[in-house]
């Protein structure tokens, strides 16, 4: 490998160091959450290297290195007796997010498996039912931020999921969100609109619940529901703008409809070269390998906002994200 010359050179060499971190450290946490380090470790105070592997049957050798990864990470802590323990509050942030890095583990093998054939165009890209299995665990734990620490904060939506009350979401995927919704409120009456056949098909099976084939735009329901949910489901619409009337008006009068959305997509060439904007442009490349939106055209929390204000709903709150990157807006349909 040459050794760059000029200042340009090093500060690149620096930027893909970067790169190469934050790729290993991901492998660290999926190894520790895969092979049960991290649920060893959280039932005793700390274990020496010894301990861990014959704890769970595995090569002591191999383990130390794990051990010392992982404390370089700075994700266990080592006292001077050369034990390991959790690092401080990170069986929070695991318990949180966890399924982030198995889920992005997964996604870049199978990217590396089949990208070169789509970009020569050997292969079809494939299919959004894929896609949706490929990050079923990311999509379940930003579900559960939304169900089970964003929402909360809001009493009236909340109260009216514990009575009850009916509730659509469009573009339920494969009804990831629609199972967990079935677990915490189970006396919600939900049912589900998704435009991908082979997505409705599987959510209908792992949720007994109501699924129509569509896509928000053709929405015909009028004044059903207490509650119209968009979980980082927008960006599937050719009309955004669209899918939130035709939302708005399956609402009852004083329903509440819900939108989450990723953090707000750089909207300038500036911004793309911020650090969330190269994930965002990442992204891109990575959705090219599916049948499925494009990330550079999800609407940001403003473009919603406005649109919003164009009909009859009023706001209700803001949430800010708590463990996932889910930025989520509740406004509130006029009554009569």
């Amino acid at each position: 490998m040459q050794t760059p010359d000029s200042q340009s050179g090093h500060e690149r060499v620096a930027q893909f160091d970067g790169f190469f971190v934050g790729f290993w450290g991901t492998w660290v946490l999926h190894l520790g959450c895969e092979l049960g380090f991290f649920r060893a470790l959280e039932e005793e105070e700390a274990l020496s290297v010894r301990d861990l592997a014959e704890r769970l049957g595995f090569e002591e050798d191999y383990v130390g290195v794990w051990c010392r990864a992982a404390n370089a990470y700075e994700i266990l802590d080592q006292d001077a007796e050369g034990r390991f323990s959790m690092g401080s509050g990170v069986s929070e942030a695991l318990e949180a997010a966890g399924p982030w890095a198995g889920a992005l583990v997964h996604v870049s093998n199978r990217v590396c498996e089949t990208l070169e054939a789509v970009f020569r165009g050997t292969a079809p890209p494939e299919s959004r039912f894929s896609l949706h299995q490929q990050m079923a665990q990311v999509v379940r734990s930003s579900y559960q931020d939304l169900l089970c620490h964003q929402l909360p904060k809001v009493p009236q939506v909340q109260a009216v999921l514990a009575g009850g009350g009916r509730l659509l979401e469009l573009g339920c995927g494969c009804g990831h969100g629609l199972e967990i919704l079935r677990r915490t409120h189970p006396l919600v009456e939900p049912t589900g609109l998704e435009a991908d056949y082979e997505c409705a098909r599987e959510a209908e099976r792992a949720t007994r619940a109501v699924i129509v084939v569509g896509t928000a735009e053709e929405c015909r329901y009028e004044s059903r529901f207490d509650v119209a949910l968009f979980h980082r489901s927008l960006s599937y619409c050719e009309s955004p703008e669209q899918a939130l009337q035709r939302a708005v008006a399956a609402l009852k009068p004083g329903g509440f409809l819900v939108v989450t959305l990723p953090d707000d997509f750089p909207t300038t060439e500036s911004a793309l070269r911020t650090d969330r904007g190269r994930v965002r442009m990442g992204e891109r490349l990575f959705y090219g390998m599916f049948l499925s939106p494009d990330p550079r055209y999800n609407p940001t929390r403003g473009q919603v906002c406005e649109w919003l204000e164009k009909l009859p709903v009023d706001e209700v709150a803001r949430l800010e994200p708590e463990h996932v990157r889910n930025f989520t807006l509740v406004f509130r349909r006029h009554s009569l």
